[in-house]
């Protein structure tokens, strides 16, 4: 388990009505995969604290239940920040309610009620190996520079907590289910299903904006996938490492980029991130006490 303790920040900026539609110039793509992405976060963030919640009773761990509880806080404001970004694409004009609506009933709501506890632990810890995964690869890449200054920071926060958080859910499925078979099977429930949903969200936006059939458009997904950002290969190896039996999220070592980027927006003149109320509280109080 990480030693460092996990704070749960709020996003500050409230996004203004310049966002555009292509937020990352000259990369539809790009925009269009995160653009999905954000209309799952809060489905996918529920989830999570859901299923968390109903694994607290059978975690024997005091220290790993406290951390868990700070990971609940923490994805709570991402599903309050992205959530507040859908203003922002009601605004430009897209439609995706009824889609994300979709999407929550059909999978996670499903899910819930036919897959037992620990499959449905088994899941969340893949889904958020995967999160790491993108989180790795849109921050050592700086592939976000030239964002729109309020998605990078929306986005860049995001992808640092996933990678700061990464190993929660690992252990909590360790402590709860500790078979490395449940663990391949959330794998084989989870890969298939988040690859499909990612791209049926971008795919939707692209239509919108009848750039799905264009020439330049799959070139630029072949540019991201392969010779730009090899994401492709990248995204094999990161899950090929997540079926070894050895697997320990922290072989990546990572937080100093996560740390790094925190301290960006945490710093800034007014701050983009400041700890929620709850955290301020927990962080006055002597550790091994909640707040």
């Amino acid at each position: 388990m990480s030693a460092e303790p996990l704070i749960a920040r709020s996003f500050t900026p409230r996004f203004s009505h310049e966002i555009p539609r292509h937020w990352l110039p000259g990369d539809v793509v790009i925009s269009s995969i995160l653009n999905a992405y954000t209309v799952l976060v809060p489905a996918n963030e529920a989830f999570y604290v859901r299923t968390l919640k109903a694994c607290m009773p059978r975690m024997k761990d005091a220290a790993l239940r406290e951390v868990a509880v700070n990971f609940i806080h923490q994805e709570a404001q991402h599903g309050v920040a992205h959530k507040r970004y859908w203003l922002s694409l009601d605004e430009q004009g897209y439609h995706f309610r009824a889609f994300e609506k979709r999407v929550e009933m059909l999978t996670f709501r499903v899910i819930e009620r036919t897959l037992p506890l620990p499959l449905r632990m088994s899941l969340v810890s893949c889904v958020e190996h995967i999160n790491a995964c993108f989180a790795h690869e849109f921050l050592s890449q700086d592939l976000l520079a030239d964002a729109h200054p309020q998605m990078r920071a929306l986005m860049e926060w995001h992808f640092a907590e996933e990678i700061e958080h990464k190993r929660v859910t690992f252990d909590v499925l360790y402590n709860v289910a500790p078979s490395y078979l449940v663990r391949v099977i959330g794998f084989v429930l989870t890969v298939p299903l988040f690859y499909m949903l990612i791209s049926l969200g971008a795919g939707y936006f692209l239509f919108q904006d009848g750039l799905l059939w264009k020439r330049a458009t799959w070139r630029q997904l072949w540019r991201h996938l392969g010779p730009g950002h090899h994401m492709a290969v990248r995204t094999l190896r990161h899950l090929g490492r997540y079926l070894h039996p050895s697997f320990d999220p922290d072989l990546l070592d990572d937080r100093k980029l996560a740390r790094t980027v925190i301290a960006r927006y945490a710093d800034a003149s007014p701050p983009l991130l400041v700890p929620t109320p709850r955290a301020q509280r927990a962080a006055a109080l002597p550790r091994g006490f909640a707040a």
